[in-house]
């Protein structure tokens, strides 16, 4: 028996979620429904523009995401990440206490603040994300708790770790460590800007013994340049459990013994698109570590997602909790 189920490695950030008009993601000069990496002055800048409008605060970050709809299912969890000493770092350690997430958490007094992302999102549900990844930065390979990630049962990283030096040696030790003891390694790409920068480092991990890819159809296209279909093959092909997610046509999943197209569950409307893949990400780590088939992996993961989607801000409702534990 591990210690944990899921244990995630990514950037610790504090969300904050807007309802915004196209007009403000043209005067903002943003390209709308991808992920932005600014620095302060400019996430100070965005914050100003959206100054008297309202917003919602919650744990944030592709893979911090994942950990806490994994942790509110009853899946024993711990997250690796850098936070500040201030407000929003505080808030990330209280809150992952809270949900019963063991904050396996580097700080620093230096100056960098706690990683934050602004979330516009339009009335079509689209989302632009606006990332500050502050003190995220700055982890590194002395951070990693080796000892921890022993006692995983899976590790789960986001695609948005491969930003400095320091990050990409932490996770290619953390991966080192899960190989020999036996954790399973499983990868988000999270985005296409994310797979765009940096595919070769995410197709070198594949080929040197990834366990689990998730990519919607868009990261499913420029991981291998082929359809999503055929990055599926190509994945399974390679030892991978592919999960490939398709949006309202619902998602691939395929492995070398086994190929399953899973629905999408019903949504009345999409309000809003943020964490979707995150969330998706969420039932299908619940059910793969409680050994569940993959089909039905598939559909908890697709009944989470439709859920999410139906409301502001990257949260899930019990009801649609406790219909998945019980799919």
């Amino acid at each position: 028996m591990k210690k944990y189920d899921v244990l995630g490695v990514g950037n610790a950030l504090m969300d904050l979620s807007v309802e915004v008009q196209e007009d403000d993601i043209n005067a903002l000069q943003l390209n709308k429904g991808i992920m932005h990496l600014v620095e302060s002055s400019r996430q100070t800048e965005i914050l100003a523009h959206l100054d008297g409008k309202e917003r919602t605060t919650e744990l944030g970050g592709s893979c911090l995401n994942t950990i806490r709809i994994t942790a509110s299912l009853g899946s024993k969890t711990a997250f690796i990440g850098m936070v500040a000493k201030d407000d929003f770092g505080h808030k990330i350690l209280e809150r992952m206490r809270d949900l019963g997430i063991a904050p396996l958490l580097a700080d620093t007094s230096g100056d960098e603040p706690t990683g934050s992302c602004v979330v516009l999102v339009t009335p079509d549900g689209e989302r632009t994300m606006n990332t500050h990844l502050g003190t995220s930065r700055l982890y590194n390979e002395t951070h990693i708790p080796h000892e921890e990630i022993a006692n995983a049962q899976v590790i789960h990283i986001e695609g948005y770790q491969w930003d400095t030096d320091g990050q990409k040696k932490a996770i290619e030790q953390a991966i080192e460590t899960a190989r020999k003891n036996g954790a399973k390694v499983s990868i988000d790409v999270a985005d296409p800007f994310a797979v765009s920068r940096s595919g070769d480092d995410f197709r070198r991990l594949i080929d040197a013994g990834v366990d689990i890819i998730f990519a919607n159809e868009e990261e499913a296209k420029l991981l291998y340049d082929c359809s999503p279909e055929e990055t599926a093959q190509k994945l399974a092909d390679k030892g991978v459990l592919a999960v490939i997610k398709l949006g309202a046509k619902g998602a691939l999943i395929q492995t070398k013994e086994e190929k399953h197209r899973v629905s999408a569950s019903a949504v009345e409307k999409v309000i809003d698109s943020n964490g979707a893949g995150d969330i998706f990400a969420s039932g299908f780590l619940y059910g793969y570590t409680q050994g569940r088939s993959l089909p039905d992996c598939g559909k908890m993961a697709a009944a989470l997602a439709a859920d999410v989607i139906s409301r502001i801000g990257v949260t899930v409702s019990d009801k649609a909790l406790s219909a998945a534990r019980n799919l």
